[in-house]
């Protein structure tokens, strides 16, 4: 697909990956709308430079995801002031690495509802607006693909969003509304970097075989896998090699070598505490 003069929604287009990504469409020529829980003043500044073409604006909205009612209303909202999106990506989401019996109900629950009802949400109210030949794009995770110590609420949340972006793509390609879902390994992004001052060190150690993008390499490979037209978007080498294995070879391999790497983790902490 050539962005030059579509319009690009962007939910979480405000920070991170989501305006990196903002930024490579808005210099494709393309319009665009974002929307997020905090719009700050420097990105909307960063998406403006980052125009191919001045005379058309950047538009924001501030939006909370997880509330199906004000998404619905908000995305109509911004039919009616900017015309209707040709794509709708989705980049909106909550990251944190919690060893199950230490992770609360309330930890669970807002990042089910931020993440994969967050997916529900925008894919909802998107739908009545996008037309043929439009497209939904939906941010998961490889954590959705291959599960990972310390990510009970996250992986869960994701491996629903796959779920649900393979349910969607069989039921609107007849209406001519195309699907992507995007799976990255670990980015570089604040977020991810807070996380890694209190994950797990088996988290980390499951990490390190995917590797880990920079927020450019992610968005590039993103951007990339929607123009042309892909629905399974797995950005970097050493992801994709980390996604086939996982779809490929038998569960009792790729869970041993799972199992060693957390074994490992383990005992280091076990022998630190010790010294």
């Amino acid at each position: 697909m050539d962005f030059n003069g579509k319009s690009v929604w962007i939910t979480g287009g405000a920070s991170g990956i989501g305006l990196e990504i903002g930024k490579r469409f808005a210099a494709a020529g393309a319009h665009i709308t974002v929307f997020d829980l905090r719009v700050r003043d420097e990105a909307m500044l960063d998406l403006d430079k980052a125009r191919r073409f001045s005379a058309v604006p950047v538009r924001s909205y501030v939006l909370d995801v997880a509330d199906g009612e004000q998404v619905k209303r908000l995305f109509n909202l911004a039919a009616r002031e900017t015309g209707k999106p040709d794509l709708v990506f989705n980049s909106a989401g909550l990251v944190g690495a919690v060893e199950f019996d230490h992770l609360s109900y309330d930890e669970w629950d807002r990042v089910i509802r931020v993440n994969l009802y967050g997916s529900r949400n925008v894919a909802s109210a998107a739908l009545p607006l996008l037309e043929p030949g439009a497209r939904l794009a939906l941010m998961a995770s490889l954590s959705g693909i291959t599960g990972g110590y310390g990510y009970a609420a996250f992986a869960a949340s994701k491996f629903g969003v796959v779920g649900l972006a393979e349910v969607l793509r069989v039921e609107w390609k007849p209406k001519g509304i195309a699907v992507s879902v995007i799976c990255p390994s670990e980015v570089d992004t604040p977020a991810a970097r807070e996380e890694r001052k209190v994950r797990p060190a088996a988290t980390t150690d499951m990490k390190l075989f995917a590797g880990t993008l920079t927020v450019d390499e992610a968005a590039d490979a993103i951007v990339s896998g929607l123009e042309r037209e892909r629905y399974m978007i797995v950005p970097g080498a050493k992801g994709k090699l980390t996604y086939w294995l996982t779809r490929l070879l038998p569960a009792f391999i790729t869970h041993r070598v799972a199992d060693a790497i957390v074994r490992r983790a383990l005992a280091r902490k076990v022998g630190v505490a010790k010294g």
